[in-house]
C-alpha cells in the first residue's frame, strides 16, 4: 500500500540555499535507485523545511534508507551539515493523491523577451532540447552533480526547476525559435528579501552572448517585479567562464566560502558574489 511521509528540519542559518540543492539531488537519486513516488519540498512560517514524500510501501521505503550505496552521495551528507534539528517522521496511508489532478502543477511565470531571445518557463518538454547541455561532462565539471546518463535522467533532474517552492526558472530561447530550449536562468528565493542567480547553456549555443543577455532581463525582474534587495551568485574558483559572465552583469566579489561544496569533482571552494538593489542604476547604465 502506497504511504507518505512527512520530513521536517530546522536549517542552520545561511545555509538555505544549500541545502534546497542538496535536497534536490537527493530527490533525484532516490527515485532513479529507489524508484520513490513525488516529492515536494515546502517552507513553513516558522522558518523549518517541510518535505511530503511518497513510496510505493513503507517496506521500500525502509530497504532504500538502509541501501549503504545511496547514501554514500555527497548530497545527503550536505544535508545533514545544514541541518539545525531534524524532528520526527510521520508516515502516513495516502488514501487519495490528487496531484496529478492539478492543472500543469507549475506556477505561472510570465514570458520575457530581449533583443534576441524568449524567455519563457521552463517546462518538461524542454528534456530533450536540454539533454546535451546536461549529459556533457564538460559542461557539467562544475556543477554541484555530475553529467546525467540520458533524456530520462534530465526529465527527472529539472523537475525542481519546474515545481520546486521559491523557484523561477525561465528556458532561454531565440524569439523565432521559442520551442528549442538553450538553456536556462533561475532565481532561487532565499532569506531576509535576496536570491541566487544560477544559468546553464548547452555547449552548441555557448559564445553568442545568450546567457548574458537573459541573466541581464532575469536581474531586472528580480530587482524590479520581484523588489529583492539582494542577488547572489555561487561559482567554482576554477569556473573562468561563469566568472567573466557574472562580473561583466555587475555582480561583485564578496569573498570566497572554503570547502563549501563537495561534490563529483572532490571538495570545492565556493567564490561569492552579490548585487545589491543600489547597484541596479549602474547595471542599467551598463
Amino acid at each position: 500500500m502506497a504511504i507518505a511521509v512527512q520530513y521536517r528540519w530546522k536549517i542552520r542559518p545561511g545555509t538555505a540555499d544549500r541545502f534546497v540543492k542538496a535536497w534536490s539531488e537527493a530527490t533525484r537519486e532516490i527515485r532513479e535507485c529507489c524508484a520513490s513516488y513525488s516529492a515536494r519540498l515546502h517552507r513553513s512560517r516558522d522558518g523549518t523545511f517541510v518535505s511530503y514524500a511518497c513510496w510505493p510501501s513503507e517496506k521500500d521505503r525502509q530497504a532504500c534508507l538502509a541501501d549503504a550505496g545511496l547514501r554514500r552521495h555527497a548530497c545527503f551528507s550536505i544535508m545533514e551539515e545544514c541541518v539545525e534539528q531534524g524532528f520526527d517522521e510521520e508516515v502516513l496511508t495516502v488514501i487519495h493523491d490528487g496531484q496529478k489532478a492539478l492543472p500543469g502543477n507549475q506556477k505561472v511565470l510570465p514570458t520575457i523577451k530581449t533583443r534576441r531571445l524568449c524567455l519563457r518557463p521552463l517546462n518538461e518538454g524542454d528534456a530533450e532540447a536540454l539533454e546535451p547541455a546536461l549529459t556533457s561532462a564538460d559542461n557539467m565539471r562544475y556543477w554541484s552533480s555530475g553529467a546525467l546518463e540520458n533524456v530520462e535522467a534530465v526529465r527527472e533532474y529539472i523537475q525542481w526547476n519546474i515545481h520546486g517552492e521559491e523557484v523561477e526558472c525561465f528556458a532561454i530561447a531565440r524569439i523565432d525559435q521559442t520551442s528549442d530550449a538553450l538553456g536556462w536562468v533561475v532565481l532561487i528565493d532565499g532569506e531576509r528579501n535576496s536570491a541566487e542567480l544560477g544559468f546553464i547553456v548547452r555547449p552548441d549555443s555557448q559564445g553568442h552572448g545568450y546567457a548574458k543577455e537573459a541573466a541581464r532581463a532575469v536581474i531586472l525582474r528580480a530587482f524590479g517585479e520581484r523588489g529583492f534587495r539582494r542577488l547572489m551568485a555561487d561559482v567554482d574558483p576554477d569556473n573562468v567562464s561563469s566568472i567573466a559572465l557574472i562580473e561583466s552583469l555587475g555582480f561583485q566579489y564578496e569573498g570566497r566560502a572554503r570547502a563549501a561544496w563537495e561534490t563529483h569533482i572532490g571538495v570545492r571552494d565556493s567564490l561569492i558574489y552579490g548585487m545589491t538593489a543600489e547597484d541596479v542604476a549602474q547595471f542599467n547604465s551598463g
